[in-house]
């Protein structure tokens, strides 16, 4: 009796291991469907080539083209480096990811560059995702017994997250890599942490600390799991707060090793000295203190509007796309009234009703650092930044459907399929949009044409577009050349319409004049557009170009053009004299006896204290009109 009694107890105990140890067995189906969608949705990726960031990050960086070699190279550097050469500070508090940069070494070094494969490791990763929020859901929220897994709220939740429209960005583009890593490895590390807070395995401890590292090591942004990880424990265990404590200590390590990883890297943790320049690294540059915030809780309700309801999507929300507004505007009160609506129901709830106060806590928490109010990130507001807090959306929306509607109707017998219903044609309507969106990310010119459909009040879209345009006339001969140059010179006017000093689009507008000039040989259309652009901000181009034109063109026509920009615009108005002696020494190489330019070579020579060459070009006019008043007047 005594050892049969042993037996079946062996045998209970092996049938919970089994229990415990079949997570997957009992849910292949779902947990394949889950792996399966991201691949049938993003299959058209494997076609697709680099665009935007990728050139920084993997395309055109030096570190990633060294192969295994470089990865010493990218994780002691500035994470832009490796493609311009040098540290540059672009931004308060640089960039420093190496992570992602790094896989993209490893694939160097295996089949060279490839965008292809590298698309296909993101769809890999971001199944992966979906597949690891399905199950730390499931420790989380187990669910009632007895319920179907499509009943369950882990599986929605999973589901929604992995057909989402606004991680076409993400996943679609290549560099979106350390954003799906830093979730990745974030919410590993909440599944450690939960194995140690459940079982107090010191293992589970040891693997939360180094799975933090790595997120961090993807991106900063992971410096908010610091606080989802011990108000997941909180919310969801029966864990004493001394267990919380400890499950936070290794973190708190690991950020510390981070900083001085990043440090030793970058030189510096934060630069808040540094001076940004233009709206296209600081958008609220130009702004006051008021509109700067009124502006941030406007994108705050964009960003909740586009979880929502994801249409219309666009890369770009480059200034100004997001215009800058006062607290004054309704657009700016209804969203804060939104957010702080949100935020209440999260707090109030948070002893009671777990999953709403999670999703909503950890939707905030995460969004937070890349707000713009804790320190800027170089855009307004960007698709990519919410993929992260997307999350707590998404188990905000499916348990409103899922667990509260049936509960708030509980005497109707359809609330329940209600909320199936609503859920499904969500994720329906999720992936009819993603697969709609995807086109877009193939190359760089059906980006721009996907962005200024939606940003045309973005100097950067209306640049970029332009820009492809050029690229491609590059390629084209004759009348098609000409057509296309005509094509972009709107989009590039536009650009500087909305940013008079956008270098980028004053330099692509140059290139484009020269291109028309080469088609037309218009001297005075191509002369008039340099000026319009040399009277918003110098540009080397044009420099160049005026090299390239001299001996080849009319020299009394170029001479005027030089007396007009050297003279006129950047010695009496801009007051920049080293610019206005270049282009005057310019005129006198195609006109040297040229009176008018002598006059004003030794006037702006007066002016910038040069009193030697003054004279020499005074005496110089002299000597081929005795009767010029201005050269006089400096020899006096």
């Amino acid at each position: 009796m005594a050892k049969r009694k042993m037996k079946k107890q062996s045998s209970k105990a092996g049938k919970t291991k089994v229990k415990r140890s079949g997570f997957w067995r009992r849910y292949a189906l779902p947990g394949l469907l889950l792996f399966a969608l991201p691949f049938l949705l993003y299959a058209t990726t494997r076609t697709f080539g680099y665009v935007l960031d990728d050139v920084l990050v993997l395309s055109e960086n030096n570190f990633v083209k060294k192969g295994l070699a470089g990865i010493g190279d990218i994780f002691t550097t500035d994470s832009f480096t490796g493609y311009l050469g040098e540290q540059r500070e672009l931004v308060a508090g640089a960039r420093y990811r190496p992570l992602s940069i790094a896989t993209f070494a490893v694939e160097y070094a295996f089949y060279g560059l490839n965008p292809g494969n590298s698309h296909l490791i993101n769809v890999l990763l971001y199944s992966l995702t979906g597949l690891l929020i399905f199950r730390l859901l499931a420790i989380l929220i187990p669910g009632k017994k007895g319920q179907a897994w499509y009943e369950r709220l882990p599986f929605w939740i999973a589901l929604l997250f992995v057909l989402h429209p606004i991680h076409t960005e993400v996943v679609a583009n290549i560099k979106g890599r350390d954003e799906i890593l830093v979730l990745l490895l974030s919410l590993s590390t909440l599944y450690f942490s939960l194995r140690y807070a459940k079982q107090q395995s010191w293992f589970a401890l040891l693997l939360s600390g180094g799975l933090f590292l790595l997120a961090l090591l993807a991106k900063e942004n992971a410096v908010t799991f610091l606080a989802v990880i011990p108000l997941s424990i909180y919310l969801f265990t029966k864990a004493e707060l001394k267990t919380v404590a400890i499950s936070v200590l290794p973190l708190l390590l690991s950020f510390g090793l981070y900083l001085g990883i990043r440090v030793n890297a970058v030189g510096y943790l934060y630069n808040p000295g540094l001076v940004v320049s233009g709206i296209m690294n600081d958008p609220y540059v130009e702004t006051s203190v008021a509109e700067k915030y009124a502006t941030i809780t406007y994108t705050l309700g964009q960003y909740l509007k586009l979880l929502v309801f994801p249409h219309p999507l666009t890369h770009d929300y480059y200034p100004y796309q997001v215009p800058i507004l006062s607290w004054g505007d309704w657009r700016v009160l209804v969203s804060l009234a939104a957010n702080l609506v949100l935020l209440g129901w999260g707090i109030r709830s948070f002893r009671k009703q777990s999953i709403p106060a999670w999703s909503i806590l950890f939707y905030f928490s995460t969004l937070s650092i890349v707000s713009n109010i804790v320190i800027s990130v170089g855009a307004p507001m960007n698709e990519r930044f919410v993929y992260v807090s997307s999350l707590g959306f998404c188990t905000l929306w499916a348990y409103l459907f899922l667990v509260r509607l049936p509960a708030w109707q509980s005497q109707l017998t359809w609330a329940k399929q209600a909320g199936l219903g609503i859920l499904l044609v969500t994720a329906l309507a999720y992936a009819g949009k993603t697969y709609e969106r995807l086109p877009a990310w193939k190359d760089a010119m059906s980006l721009n044409r996907a962005a200024i459909k939606v940003s045309t009040n973005s100097a950067r879209a209306n640049s970029y577009m332009a820009y492809s345009l050029y690229q491609r006339g590059l390629q084209e001969q004759g009348a098609q050349q000409l057509a296309t140059y005509q094509e972009a010179l709107p989009y590039v006017n536009r650009a500087l319409e909305i940013y008079p000093e956008y270098s980028d689009a004053l330099t692509c507008k140059g290139g484009l004049l020269g291109g028309l000039y080469q088609q037309n040989r218009d001297l005075d259309q191509l002369l008039e557009g340099f000026y319009e652009i040399l009277s918003a901000r110098h540009v080397n181009f044009i420099d160049q170009y005026m090299v390239y034109l001299n001996g080849r063109e009319d020299g009394q026509r170029l001479a005027r053009f030089y007396h007009r920009a050297g003279y006129e615009l950047m010695g009496k108005q801009q007051k920049q004299y080293a610019l206005a002696l270049q282009y005057l020494n310019y005129g006198l190489e195609v006109s040297p006896d040229n009176v008018t330019l002598l006059e004003d070579l030794a006037e702006v020579h007066a002016l910038a204290g040069n009193t030697g060459q003054a004279q020499q070009m005074a005496r110089r006019a002299l000597q081929l009109n005795p009767q010029s008043e201005r050269a006089r007047a400096i020899l006096q």
